[in-house]
């Protein structure tokens, strides 16, 4: 399992999960991103690599990338919490195990990878005060 096929099942997996305005495996600042653009998705692939040895001559890798989501906050009718949510709910279900997975309780991106999976807190900005709602998720994904 290659690097560039589990970056690449993980973007195709959510860029199709959401109506995403604006979907991209290439970080832009927000303030390059106008608001008809958004909800916008980024996946940043510069988070650690980690290798444990399960046996002598097998490493598992881990690797991570960071998910950047911006939104446009500035509806006063329309708490910037609601666009964050659906789209954090969205992630949540494509990453779910699906299909043969759910057995193993595993999410392989269609057998991309070992398991994928969300890992600590997302950072979540609702953007009410400036109208540029923001989130980052860290997502995990382990490789024989």
């Amino acid at each position: 399992m290659s690097r560039e096929a589990a970056f690449s099942s993980l973007f195709n997996t959510l860029a199709n999960a959401y109506s995403w305005g604006l979907a991209s495996r290439r970080l832009k600042l927000w303030s390059e991103i106008p608001a008809a653009m958004r909800p916008a998705l980024f996946q940043l692939e510069a988070g650690p690599e980690t290798y444990s040895w399960t046996s002598l001559a097998t490493p598992r890798r881990t690797i991570e990338a960071r998910l950047f989501l911006y939104f446009d906050s500035r509806d006063p009718l329309t708490p910037g919490a609601i666009a964050i949510n659906a789209a954090l709910d969205a992630i949540d279900a494509a990453l779910a195990p699906q299909a043969g997975d759910i057995a193993l309780g595993r999410q392989t991106l269609g057998g991309a990878v070992y398991d994928c999976k969300i890992s600590g807190v997302p950072v979540r900005d609702t953007g009410d005060m400036d109208g540029d709602g923001l989130a980052v998720v860290s997502v995990k994904l382990a490789l024989p």
